[in-house]
């Protein structure tokens, strides 16, 4: 872990894809947190798992100006929250850093997935930038989906729609994040599942187009039967780095 700190200390945004449910992973996740503050104590953390919308709830809590009891009843927290992404928000509220309410509002996601992009244009939260052609993307998309055919097939073009806005939404709230430094470069450390990241697509596809000049890395997790051989050339393009972690 010292060594892998070390290394993506080096980088301006951090990708830690995950697996939703794992412990494990989410052990590591805070671990890895923690060394990449001490290294780099200017750190923001962005969260797949808040919504943009709720920005301002998220940083009243963090300046102590609400409680954690009004955060939680205004922020839509994930039923996994207490459990697995209130230890990273209490490190950034205990050390004064940002976190980064990444994602677009889930209603808003929900319209595109069953009415398309038009149903959301022009309003707030939504990215001004949607990028939805990534073929290689479509593909993994269409065959997690279960979709073996023509990939325009049962509404599948909405709901890849759908997947694109949060990645979009997830790219342009590190970009202003990012923005809003100035000069001064800050780490940003990215939590999300791992098909927003894996292999460089999805997420940080978008905010390569976005800041083409940033270093970017990729960790992926994985939790498949695995008795200690190399990963395989498929594995290798998840990520610079990969997390084998017990099934959950």
């Amino acid at each position: 872990m010292d060594e892998l700190a070390a290394d993506l200390a080096s980088f301006d945004v951090v990708f830690l894809g995950e697996e939703h449910d794992n412990d494990v992973g989410h052990a590591l996740q805070l671990e890895m947190v923690e060394r990449l503050f001490a290294k780099r104590p200017h750190l923001a953390i962005s969260l797949e798992m808040i919504e943009r919308d709720v920005q301002g709830i998220l940083d009243d809590y963090l300046a102590g100006r609400i409680s954690e009891e009004a955060f939680l009843e205004n922020s839509r927290p994930w039923p996994n929250y207490e459990e697995h992404y209130r230890p990273l928000v209490e490190f950034a509220r205990r050390h004064g850093l940002a976190v980064i309410a990444g994602n677009i509002p889930r209603r808003l996601a929900r319209a595109v997935a069953y009415d398309g992009l038009e149903a959301v244009a022009g309003l707030e939260f939504v990215p001004r930038h949607i990028d939805i052609d990534e073929p290689e993307y479509l593909g993994l998309f269409a065959r997690a989906m279960g979709v073996h055919g023509p990939t325009d097939t049962n509404g599948l073009s909405n709901w890849f729609a759908a997947q694109c806005i949060k990645d979009a939404a997830m790219a342009e709230s590190i970009a202003d994040h990012v923005l809003l430094q100035g000069a001064y470069r800050p780490l940003v450390v990215h939590v999300c599942g791992r098909f927003h990241s894996d292999a460089e697509l999805g997420t940080v596809s978008r905010l390569h187009g976005l800041l083409p000049g940033l270093k970017l890395a990729v960790i992926s997790m994985d939790s498949s039967p695995w008795r200690g051989a190399r990963p395989n050339g498929e594995e290798r393009a998840w990520g610079r780095y990969i997390w084998r972690v017990r099934p959950q």
